[in-house]
């Protein structure tokens, strides 16, 4: 009897099938990744195409891949951000949070760090698929499922660097986060812009690819930095309300 370690069609597994399961992302969609760097226009005339000329990962498949790998290296982060954690620690402390015995504010600190990482990622995903229905200046006729390609083709190579945001960030003082934030959000900018208008807005050209490029990288950067924004209050009021503040 044949068993299916034997069938030529499980022999033939190519080795990028293990970062296909682990991360849903092949040889093929790291590829994807380096043309969106290098030639950005031949990415978004393939999503022109059906199947993407059978040559590139979809879009929104990439983005959420590095979302991916995002969870799987968030436990280290917040084990590892001491600089975050000490900054909600002596925010809750000149709060007066009220703690339980044997439990120190670098604790609550590290809970709302645990808070705000997990909430990042999914108000990140809702903001970013809800506009890629809607944002409508392509310069050219979209449907809806172009419009969602031609966006997260925009927002991937600033995606694949975050991993490196992230790791940095692990190294940033607390009272030098807001400032790390904002270098972030410039470096964004200028990723969402320049692969925009490198490979976007066919039909256009001059000051109209311009200002559609920047429109475009402007708003993803203030969403995201208003999802950051929301999911630090969030954290910040769970963590108040589960401990309670001192009064009075």
């Amino acid at each position: 009897m044949t068993t299916k370690s034997a069938d030529p069609k499980f022999a033939t597994l190519p080795i990028d099938a293990l970062a296909e399961d682990l991360f849903g992302l092949n040889l093929r969609g790291l590829r994807s990744v380096r043309v969106l760097w290098v030639r950005p226009k031949r990415y978004f005339s393939a999503a022109r195409t059906l199947d993407w000329n059978d040559t590139y990962t979809p879009s929104i498949r990439l983005w959420l891949s590095f979302f991916a790998l995002y969870s799987l290296l968030q436990v280290w982060w917040i084990g590892e951000n001491a600089g975050m954690i000490s900054a909600y620690a002596a925010g809750f402390a000149q709060a007066g949070l009220l703690l339980p015995e044997g439990m120190t504010y670098e604790d609550v600190g590290k809970e709302t760090v645990l808070w705000v990482f997990g909430l990042v990622p999914v108000l990140h995903i809702v903001s970013m698929v809800a506009l890629s229905l809607v944002y409508p200046f392509w310069g050219e006729p979209t449907t809806t499922a172009l419009r969602q390609r031609y966006l997260f083709a925009t927002i991937v190579p600033s995606a694949s660097l975050m991993p490196v945001f992230m790791t940095i960030m692990l190294f940033v003082p607390g009272d030098w986060l807001v400032g790390y934030g904002v270098v972030i959000a410039m470096v964004s900018f200028l990723i969402h812009f320049q692969t925009g208008y490198r490979g976007a807005y066919a039909g256009v050209s001059g000051l109209s690819k311009v200002w559609r490029a920047g429109l475009l990288a402007v708003i993803v950067v203030a969403l995201n930095t208003a999802c950051s924004i929301v999911a630090q209050i969030a954290g910040i009021l769970v963590t108040s309300q589960k401990y309670g503040v001192v009064t009075g």
